[in-house]
C-alpha cells in the first residue's frame, strides 16, 4: 500500500515538480507516519515494547525511510502483533469486547494491502488460549471409542488434503529442496547462509549475530510473565510456518530461484513470535534486568547499528564506488 508515500509524492509536486523533491516526498511521509503510528503501538504494548522497537527500528531500517510499500507492511503486522499479545491474556471468547473485535477484524482484513507472505502470522491466531482450551477440554472428556474416531477423522482429512495438494505441487520434493537449503551447510547457498540476517546484509555478519543476542537478552529481560505451553508452541511454530510457506512459494514459481529470492527481511518481523518463549525461559531461571537497563542496552544497540550502517554506505558508495545499501549474494 503506497498511499502515505502516494500522498508524500503529491504535496513536494505541489511544492516543486522535480523528481528529487518529489522522491523526497515520499520518502518524508513515509517516514512520519511510519512514526506516529509506530510510537502509538510501543506504547500499547505492554510485553514487549522495546523487543519491538529493536526488530522494526534495525530490521527495518533500510524500509523506514524508503518510498516502499513495506512501512505500512510494518505497520500492519505490528498492530497485529501487539493485538494478538492483548488476546492472549483473554480466557474466553465471550470476554472479547465488541471494540477489539472489530479492531481485530480489521486488522486481519488489513491484510490484503500488505505483503502476502504477512498471513502465515494468522496461524498465530490458534495459540490464542480462547480458541484452543475449550478444544482441548473437550477431546479430554470423549471416551476411548471417541478419541480413535476423531483421531481417525484427522488422519483422513491431512491425507486428502495431501493427495490434493501434491497434484497441484510435489510436496515431498519441496520439503526435500527446503531442507537441503537451509539444513545442509555444504549445499546452501550465501543467500541461505544470510537467511537470519536482520541488520542490512552490508554490515557484517558478527554484528548480525550480536543484534539477535542482544534482542533476545531485551526479550528476556523486558518483562517477567508466564505465556501458556500452547501459545509458546503455536507463536515459535509461526516463524516456521512462515519461512517454509514463503520457501514453497517461491519454489513453485522458480525452483532454481527460491532460495535466492527468500531473504532474511522476509522472516525477521517474525521473530516477534519467540516473545513469549523467551520469557518463559528468562522466568524459568529468574533472569531479571531493570527497566532502565533494557532501555539503555536497545537505544544504544540503535544508534550504534545506524551509525555503523550510515558509515558503511557512505564507504561502499563514494570510496569502493559499488552498490551501497546491498549486496549480491547470490
Amino acid at each position: 500500500m503506497h498511499l502515505p508515500g502516494a500522498i508524500g509524492v503529491l504535496i513536494a509536486r505541489l511544492i516543486y515538480p522535480s523528481l528529487g523533491i518529489m522522491d523526497y516526498g515520499g520518502r518524508i511521509a513515509n517516514l512520519i507516519c511510519f512514526s506516529l503510528i509506530f510510537y502509538f503501538l510501543i506504547k500499547k504494548n505492554e510485553h514487549a515494547k522495546w523487543s519491538m522497537i529493536l526488530i522494526f527500528m534495525v530490521g527495518g531500517i533500510q524500509k523506514i525511510f524508503s518510498p516502499s510499500y513495506d512501512v505500512v507492511s510494518f505497520l500492519v503486522f505490528s498492530a497485529f502483533v501487539v493485538n494478538l499479545s492483548d488476546l492472549v491474556r483473554i480466557e474466553k471468547i465471550r470476554d472479547v469486547g465488541l471494540k477489539k473485535a472489530i479492531y481485530t477484524i480489521f486488522l486481519i482484513c488489513s491484510f490484503y494491502f500488505i505483503k502476502s507472505n504477512y498471513i502465515f502470522a494468522f496461524f498465530a491466531l490458534l495459540g490464542l488460549p480462547m480458541l484452543y482450551r475449550p478444544v482441548i477440554d473437550k477431546v479430554r472428556k470423549l471416551s476411548s471409542l471417541g478419541k480413535t474416531f476423531l483421531s481417525m477423522l484427522i488422519i483422513g482429512i491431512i491425507s486428502v488434503a495431501y493427495l490434493f495438494l501434491n497434484k497441484k505441487m510435489s510436496i515431498f520434493t519441496i520439503i526435500k529442496k527446503f531442507i537441503e537449503n537451509y539444513m545442509n551447510v555444504e549445499l546452501m547457498g550465501n543467500n541461505a547462509k544470510q537467511l537470519w540476517q536482520v541488520v542490512p546484509t552490508t554490515l557484517p555478519i558478527f554484528v548480525n549475530i550480536l543484534f539477535i543476542l542482544i534482542l533476545f537478552i531485551v526479550m528476556m529481560g523486558e518483562l517477567k510473565a508466564t505465556w501458556a505451553t500452547g501459545t509458546v508452541i503455536i507463536f515459535s511454530l509461526t516463524y516456521l510456518v512462515n519461512w517454509f510457506g514463503i520457501f514453497a512459494g517461491f519454489f513453485i514459481d522458480s525452483a532454481s530461484l527460491a532460495s535466492t529470492n527468500l531473504q532474511g527481511r522476509y522472516l525477521s518481523p517474525f521473530l516477534f513470535f519467540f516473545v513469549p518463549f523467551v520469557q518463559n525461559l528468562g522466568k524459568k531461571f529468574n533472569f531479571t534486568m531493570s527497566e532502565k537497563s533494557v532501555r539503555r542496552l536497545s537505544v544504544w544497540t540503535i544508534i550504534i547499528i545506524s551509525v555503523l550502517y550510515l558509515v558503511v554506505t557512505f564507504y561502499r558508495s563514494y570510496v569502493l564506488k559499488i552498490t551501497p545499501t546491498w549486496t549480491n549474494n547470490a
